[in-house]
């Protein structure tokens, strides 16, 4: 069964738009904010955010981080990032995802909107797994970007 959806998150970061784009590209700040809770683990396996780009990733419990993830990266400009992504396990495909990060300006600060369009081929579940661990991670890069 295949099912899609999109989700869209936003949330306002206390710092510049220059600075937010380098914490959400270059790959050591990417490692600090991109597991959604302390009981996850994502490793960065490889990351090139750049245009043409690519990252893979491991991720799930710190016991047994055995999902993967390979993205691309579509475009990479100080205010936008286009990626797809495929979530696999054991060689099954569960998901596929294009996601586009919109930096905008916002006083002193920034605005991050993030847009997943999903299709998910492990049900609908999915999307609640996504948009939570989505949602957690830009609370932890928000919390970087304070620091």
């Amino acid at each position: 069964m295949t099912d899609y959806r999109t989700v869209q998150l936003e949330r306002d970061m206390p710092c510049d738009p220059a600075r937010l784009f380098a914490l959400m590209t270059d790959p050591r700040h990417r490692a600090a904010w991109i597991a959604p809770d302390d009981s996850s683990e994502v490793v960065l396996e490889y990351c090139d955010c750049r245009t043409g780009g690519r990252e893979e990733t491991r991720s799930g419990p710190k016991e047994a981080p055995d999902y993967t993830t390979t993205g691309h990266f579509h475009l990479v400009t100080p205010d936008f990032l286009s990626m797809t992504e495929v979530l696999t396990i054991g060689g099954e495909i569960l998901s596929v995802s294009l996601c586009g990060q919109e930096i905008a300006a916002l006083g002193i600060g920034s605005r991050l909107t993030v847009t997943l369009q999903v299709t998910s081929l492990a049900g609908p579940e999915l999307f609640d797994d996504y948009a939570g661990g989505w949602s957690a991670a830009l609370d932890s890069l928000a919390a970087l970007a304070a620091a």
